[in-house]
Formats: structure tokens, C-alpha cells, sequence
């Protein structure tokens, strides 16, 4: 592979994507000792994996991985420099066209968009208090300033956005080391060899990337074996955490930089590790819990190791305060069931799980015996008793009446049939079957 010269390299640089985390680790000097040592431990063979069957996949694959050597830094440092200039040719080939311009012209319009609005929600100064002329006319001389900003603005908002744009376009193609002149020359040759060239050109430049990157992740990956050990024996499987440790590892390609003053295996450590803890807090349960939950759940473990002793004997009240906490509500740390699991195989758990909505088995059978019970006391009752209760509680009928409804029926006030009712009540209660009927209702 060639190599590039010292302008191309002070030239090239990556694109600056890098979360919140690896930017503070990096400000700081990256991780720590034993962490940036891990490139170094990685190279003995059985600090990473137990000696596998022959026909074992996983097995076959840690013997591919162990057959690379590690990178020397004079090695590191010639590839990086193919990488990063093959990547920014890449990007270069796409800022070049109509549409990669387009593309990011846009996304810096809604970047910007996005930060006015959060200014927006920023309280402005306080309100000055009753007697203060000083304050008074200070805020009215800020008004009045103001509110001319704001009319020429008003006036200009697409040359201002524009502007501010064009500022922000100018640093990103810098950042990747292209230069005005040459972004010129991109333009004009992606016109005359029209959108088929353009993108075979944008498909060429890309595969070169890939095939720089490849010798850079094939040299780095008993790095994500010595990551992915720590983490073997949780919820994942030791190939799982490799896969996403690997992640890991292409995303470090596509986003470093010379400019973090590190070396890339240290920069990748830090993106191995973080694409494993994010793999665990999203892929190792059934229900996915929040971040900040799968944190305490692990600060909780640490704290008791052993299996949630008891909180009285912890010694620090701060981690005793939170084990209480976390104890307190112990059905987010308990595993999730599958319905299809059984003690036996003829059994599933679903088939033993109840379902209060549904009518009990014996409920059919107590209804009909009610029913009959019913019917056999009306018989002891006058004959508008009986037809007033049939009426009311749609005893064979269609449904149940009102109080009204029946009175028009019957030529007589709802009044009148509520005492024809509680009569009938009455009488039910003083009959034969009284005793059985209210302790039957009563249940």
C-alpha cells in the first residue's frame, strides 16, 4: 500500500464524530494505564479465549485472529495515513457533486435551526425592581437596541442564514482538507463527466477507504477479544460481545483523527468498550429498561457483589441509601420469563398464568341455579309483584326496564313502582326461600 507524503497527511483529518464520553476520555489523556496496556496484553492468546474444538465457528475464528500480528507504531502510523487520506479522497469525491453539497447545506440548516431554538428557551435578564431609573433606562436603551436588530434582521434572514451557513460549509470542507480551489475543480469535473462517472467515482473512492481501513481492524482485533473477556459470562455470549466489539472497532476507523494526540488503539479501546456496555444495556433483556436504570443496576452490583446482602451491612450510607433503593423495587432486576418456558416439556407458563377478566369455571352453574331459585319464589308473589320484578331485572325478557319505562306500561307513576317493587322485596325476603336467595346475592 502507498504511502502519502507529510502535506497530504498534515492535510487529511477525520470527521469529528465522537460521543460526549470519548471526548472527556480523550481531553483527559485517555483511559487509564491498564486500559491502554489491554493493547498490549491482547497478544497473548489465552488471556482471551479458552482453546476451542477444531470445528467449533467461534474457534476457527480466534485462530484467524491470532494468525495477524500486532501493529509496531511505525506500522500504525503508515496505515493510518493511507486511511485517513483515503477517506477524506472519499468524502472529497462526495462534497464535490450538486447533491453532497445540497446534503450538507441542509443539515447545517437544521443544526442551526436546532440551536436557535434551544437559545430561544434561555430566560432573558431580569425584570429591574420598582424605583431603579438607572435600571429603567438601562433596559429601555437595551429595547430599543433590540428592536432594531431585530427589524434589520427581519429585513435580511436569508442573506444572515446564508452567511452563517456558508461559515459553517467553509469549516467543515477544511476540516477534511479540501480546499476551496480543489472543491472548484471537483465541481467542474463532476459536470462534464455526468451523474453515471460521478458515481462510479464516489463508488471507486469508497472502496478504496474500505480496503485501507481492512489491515487496520484485521491488526486491531485481538484488541476486541482482550475488551469483549472482561464482559464474558453476563447476559451476552462471548461471540455476541466479539461482533459488537467489532462494531466498535469500524467505527473508530471512520472517525479518527491525528488531532487527538493518541494512538489509534487507545482511541479504539474507548469505541470497543462503549459499542459492548451499550450492546449489554439494549440486547441482554427481554424488556428493555432505560439507560439510567441499567446503570444503578450495575453500581448496585458492584456495591454487593455478592447477591443483595443485607443494606445494614454496607458502611458507606451513600451506597447503602442506594441499595435500599434499588432493593426496594426488586422486579427490575429479575429476569423476564418467556411464556413458552415450562418446567416440562408438556407444559408452557402461559397455560399456568390466570386471567382475572375471565368468568370462573363454576360461574355459569351458580348463575342458572339463581335463576331457577328466582323464578320458583315469584310464583309466591301477586301478580303485578311478579311482573314489576320480571320487568326490572329482565327476568324473560329482552332486557332490563327502568322505573319509568315500566310505570308507562302499566298506566302508573314511577313512584308507584318503586313501592310496588320494595314490596315485592319484601315479600321475597319473608318467603320460603328468603334465607337461601339473600345469602346466595350476598356471596
Amino acid at each position: 500500500m502507498n504511502t502519502v507524503t507529510s502535506r497530504d497527511k498534515n492535510a487529511a483529518s477525520a470527521v469529528d464524530d465522537t460521543t460526549p464520553d470519548l471526548e472527556r476520555a480523550l481531553r483527559q489523556g485517555g483511559p487509564k494505564k491498564r486500559e491502554s496496556d489491554a493493547y498490549r496484553k491482547a497478544s497473548s492468546k489465552k488471556s482471551y479465549a479458552p482453546e476451542p474444538s477444531p470445528d467449533d465457528p467461534l474457534g476457527i475464528y480466534l485462530k484467524d485472529v491470532g494468525s495477524h500480528d500486532l501493529l509496531e507504531p511505525e506500522e500504525e502510523h503508515l496505515l493510518l495515513g493511507d486511511l485517513i487520506f483515503a477517506r477524506n479522497r472519499w468524502i472529497a469525491s462526495f462534497l464535490g457533486t450538486e447533491h453532497g453539497l445540497q446534503a450538507v447545506w441542509n443539515d447545517l440548516e437544521r443544526w442551526k435551526n436546532e440551536e436557535m431554538a434551544a437559545r430561544s428557551l434561555v430566560p432573558g435578564p431580569p425584570k429591574p425592581k420598582p424605583g431603579r431609573e438607572d435600571s429603567e433606562d438601562h433596559v429601555s436603551r437595551l429595547h430599543r437596541i433590540f428592536a432594531r436588530h431585530v427589524a434589520k434582521r427581519k429585513r435580511r434572514p436569508f442573506q444572515i442564514s446564508r452567511r452563517n451557513n456558508t461559515d459553517r460549509l467553509l469549516g467543515v470542507l477544511l476540516f477534511v482538507g479540501l480546499r476551496p480551489g480543489p472543491l472548484k475543480r471537483y465541481r467542474e469535473a463532476s459536470i462534464e463527466l455526468g451523474p453515471a462517472a460521478v458515481g462510479e467515482g464516489i463508488r471507486r473512492e469508497r472502496s478504496l477507504f474500505v480496503a485501507a481501513r481492512r489491515p487496520l481492524i484485521e491488526r486491531n482485533l485481538r484488541l476486541v477479544l482482550s475488551v469483549a473477556r472482561k464482559f464474558d459470562g453476563g447476559p451476552l455470549a462471548y461471540s455476541e460481545l466479539i461482533q459488537e466489539g467489532n462494531l466498535g472497532l469500524i467505527r473508530a476507523t471512520e472517525s479518527f483523527s491525528a488531532r487527538f494526540g493518541v494512538r489509534f488503539s487507545t482511541y479504539a479501546y474507548l469505541w470497543i468498550r462503549q459499542a459492548i456496555l451499550r450492546a449489554l444495556e439494549d440486547k441482554s433483556r427481554t424488556i428493555r429498561l432505560p439507560v439510567n436504570v441499567t446503570q444503578s443496576l450495575r453500581k448496585v452490583a458492584k456495591d454487593d457483589p455478592e447477591g443483595f446482602d443485607d443494606p445494614a451491612s454496607i458502611k458507606d450510607e451513600t451506597k447503602r441509601n442506594r441499595l435500599t433503593d434499588m432493593l426496594a423495587n426488586p422486579s427490575v432486576s429479575r429476569p423476564v420469563l418467556s411464556l413458552d418456558y415450562g418446567p416440562e416439556d408438556e407444559s408452557r407458563l402461559g397455560d399456568l398464568v390466570g386471567d382475572g377478566k375471565a368468568p370462573a369455571p363454576d360461574n355459569p352453574v351458580i348463575r342458572e341455579d339463581i335463576r331457577g331459585l328466582v323464578k320458583g319464589s315469584l310464583k309466591f308473589l301477586p301478580d303485578r309483584h311478579r311482573l314489576v320484578l320480571r320487568l326490572r331485572f329482565g327476568i324473560d325478557c329482552a332486557k332490563p326496564h327502568t322505573l319509568a319505562e315500566i310505570g308507562k306500561m302499566l298506566g302508573v307513576s314511577a313512584e308507584r313502582i318503586r313501592q310496588i317493587e320494595a314490596s315485592a322485596f319484601e315479600r321475597l325476603r319473608k318467603g320460603p326461600d328468603g334465607g337461601i336467595l339473600e345469602e346466595m346475592v350476598s356471596d
